[in-house]
């Protein structure tokens, strides 16, 4: 009977599906767990408890489903969103902000609640921020910026798109538009019944058919106040000329400054009468620029399908009003083709995306979306860019990197410049579809140079990045190793690089999964799933913002509870891991939960209403306490106590996988052996049982040593701890369990344990 010791030493696989449960043969086989439930997998390699989550609040309804999206002012202050139907609130600082009076500051917004959830549970809101300015897009709703004006106001304003972006020019030349004036106020009557309530808010470009009627500027030309002149597609208007000093000579004339301004007015000469110049007045009149061609005004009012009233922006070709013109187009988004959905921040540029369309800003002019300045279009104009494919795939989520990555629901894409080292513009640019595998309407995050996005599915979690060897973007599914953690599909996303690298998922069945992950090419390949189930909890929305002193990253939820039998939506934060310099009193591993800290010492806890009728888990100066039912809210406890957290327990368990131990004639598979005992090497730990997954008596690990005083819990504990006796005898499978049912921290570093394998086969 073959006798072997096997260290299982790193848990930094993670939970691996039980499909691969007889693949001993694979790298990470003995790394990972067969159930990992409320433990992070380290990418150091040990397993550790995550910490609980703390109750902020309560949402304004709970009976409304509701977002979160950080909005992030600096690296020590962040304000995460909470949007409700048509309402946005703020948190701060671990807390709600609050008014000079107390009540919940509030910014009105036009999203109800059928606007906020997709049909497939994910959120339909994405934003773009610059500085204290964060743009907000909806696909029915014309873009809006939330203005932080201090640290304690936000103001909401509908975005003041200028210039454009607009469709392709008309192509039917029997619909022609004809405004009733040039500037101010005007109507504009179609041939052709093509208005409608829906482009309310839009804009209209309208193009002169044909400027032949205006004379070119040249030199030395006779020209009077009113007169008109072209260079190029720019028309000018003469509104001064110089002093008439000869009666004889009383005709002024252009001069030798060709006028090339776009706005307002500017001489062509300096305008004085030269005596002894022959039949010649002033040479040199103001000329006040008109338009390039062509002009734009604003729909205000419809006011039938074949005419509309609309406030020009600027001035409008005359010749338009007398002729009308089949050179028109309407604005590339409207309440009919649909509102921008998504936007980022790229090469100077703010890009909207809708559809299979892309319009990138004029640079550093984020609201201007002028193709032209203003008769040609210039390495700083505005972009217009179609996905060509042969499919009619939707954008689902844009990322700004070195190039702007796309998602859409069909493939993937990379915009970029042709030339690299020239600026992006509208004769700089490509679009090229690198991946066919298809996004949900989920915003990817980032990890490094990675990008991860959930597959349009929802089911697979993908990562994303450009493989110099051979020039392309490869993508690998990091579900594969488990692909049942996303069974029900994910419905959000956030990544917390600090203190550890995890993507966390929230899935449509309201199931928190994680990931940890840290992969570079050569030097690490760590992707490990875990699962944190909650009592009486489902987690709907996820965001992760950084703490107030900027040292780790912060996971906060919305997590709907039935309390009390109603429906509640609470505000959760999830607390790190007591840290190497904490003591044992501040191990907070309790679910929506709560800390009283004294003095005074109390023996009943008041303030739990949020829990009412709920069993809660204590911890009182570091001890566990027996269980309590909160009524009224409030629990009692056994002795009074000076630092106390309470909340729903979070109890944790790591199963092994089927351990691979050897035998004299192979493989211990398919064998029955026992486990004889196990040393756990834990690291500041307390609490917990061992034994097989199906223990009915598992082993309780003993921390307190006689020297310890009885009144106070015992120390935390680093080291070898022996499991004996091991609870269980033979059995087909070698497979560890240990649990903690107590709110106490755990850091499990390796399990050493001794195998008898019978060789009777």
């Amino acid at each position: 009977m073959p006798k072997a010791a096997p260290a299982l030493v790193t848990f930094d696989a993670g939970e691996l599906s039980p499909l691969l449960g007889g693949r001993i043969d694979l790298a990470k086989y003995p790394n990972a767990c067969s159930r990992m439930e409320n433990f992070i997998p380290l990418i150091q390699g040990p397993a550790q408890r995550r910490g609980g989550t703390r109750f902020v609040g309560e949402v304004k309804n709970s009976a409304d489903r509701v977002w979160l999206i950080k909005f992030q002012v600096a690296e020590t202050l962040s304000y995460l969103l909470e949007f409700g139907p048509l309402y946005i609130r703020f948190y701060v600082n671990h807390g709600q902000l609050v008014d000079g009076g107390g009540a919940p500051v509030e910014v009105v917004t036009p999203y109800n609640s059928a606007m906020l959830t997709a049909a497939d549970g994910t959120c339909r809101i994405r934003v773009a921020q610059s500085a204290d300015t964060m743009y907000i897009f909806h696909p029915d709703v014309w873009p809006q910026k939330l203005v932080r004006t201090s640290g304690t106001t936000f103001t909401l304003q509908p975005m003041q798109m200028s210039g454009g972006p607009f469709r392709d020019l008309n192509l039917n030349p029997n619909i022609i538009l004809t405004p009733t004036g040039t500037t101010g106020a005007v109507f504009v009557n179609s041939t052709s019944g093509i208005f409608s309530p829906q482009y309310n808010g839009t804009l209209l470009l309208l193009q002169s058919k044909d400027l032949s009627a205006i004379k070119p500027w040249a030199t030395m030309q006779a020209v009077g106040v009113g007169n008109m002149r072209r260079v190029g597609s720019r028309v000018y208007k003469c509104t001064g000329t110089g002093p008439i000093t000869n009666p004889d000579r009383p005709q002024a004339y252009t001069g030798t400054l060709t006028p090339t301004h776009t706005d307002g007015k500017a001489w062509d000469g300096d305008g004085v009468d030269i005596v002894g110049d022959g039949d010649y007045g002033p040479i040199g009149v103001e000329w006040e620029y008109q338009h390039s061609s062509y002009g734009v005004l604003m729909i205000d009012a419809y006011v039938s399908p074949t005419q509309i009233s609309g406030t020009v922006q600027g001035v409008l070709p005359a010749d338009i009003v007398t002729t009308g013109t089949a050179k028109w187009a309407l604005q590339l988004f409207s309440n009919i083709d649909g509102w921008p959905e998504h936007g980022a921040f790229w090469r100077k540029r703010l890009w909207l995306g809708a559809g299979r369309r892309l319009a990138g800003s004029v640079s550093n002019d984020f609201d201007n979306f002028a193709e032209k300045d203003p008769d040609e279009a210039t390495a700083d104009s505005a972009i217009i860019e179609t996905l060509d494919s042969e499919q009619i795939n939707n954008i689902t989520w844009m990322v700004p990197s070195e190039n702007l990555l796309l998602g859409t629901n069909g493939d993937e894409w990379i915009i970029g410049p042709i030339q690299d080292s020239q600026a992006v513009s509208a004769s700089n640019i490509r679009a090229d579809s690198k991946t066919a595998n298809g996004s949900r309407g989920i915003q990817p995050v980032k990890v490094g140079e990675r990008l991860l996005f959930v597959q349009n599915s929802g089911r697979k979690l993908r990562d994303y990045v450009y493989d110099y060897t051979s020039n392309s973007y490869p993508s690998t599914d990091t579900t594969k190793l488990n692909p049942g953690i996303t069974k029900t599909g994910i419905i959000d996303l956030a990544y917390q690089q600090e203190p550890n690298s995890i993507v966390w998922a929230a899935r449509t069945d309201g199931l928190l999964v994680g990931v940890t992950y840290d992969r570079e090419q050569e030097r690490s390949d760590i992707y490990g799933w875990h699962r944190h189930p909650m009592i009486n909890g489902a987690v709907e929305a996820i965001e992760t913002i950084p703490s107030p002193n900027g040292t780790t990253d912060e996971l906060w939820m919305v997590v709907r509870r039935v309390i009390n039998g109603q429906t509640k939506r609470y505000v959760e934060r999830m607390e790190p891991p007591l840290d190497d310099e904490q003591p044992i009193w501040e191990s907070f591993y309790v679910d929506c939960g709560l800390t009283y800290r004294g003095p005074p010492f109390v023996t009943v806890i008041t303030g739990l209403g949020h829990l009412e009728g709920q069993t809660v888990d204590i911890l009182v100066d570091g001890a566990a306490h027996p269980r309590r039912v909160v009524s009224g809210g409030v629990i009692e406890l056994q002795a009074p106590a000076s630092i106390v957290h309470v909340g729903l327990p979070a109890p944790c368990r790591l199963d092994t996988t089927d351990i691979e131990a050897g035998a004299a004639n192979g493989t211990s598979q398919g064998k029955t052996k026992r486990i004889t005992n196990v040393v756990l090497r834990l690291y500041r730990t307390l609490g917990g049982k061992v034994g097989s997954p199906d223990s009915v008596t598992p082993a309780e690990l003993n921390f307190r040593k006689p020297s310890d005083r009885m009144d106070q819990p015992p120390p935390l504990f680093s080291g070898d701890m022996p499991a004996e006796p091991w609870p269980d005898g033979y059995q087909g499978h070698a497979v560890m369990s240990y649990v903690n049912d107590q709110p106490l921290p755990v850091t499990l570093l390796a399990l050493y344990p001794i195998i008898e394998t019978q060789d009777d086969r």
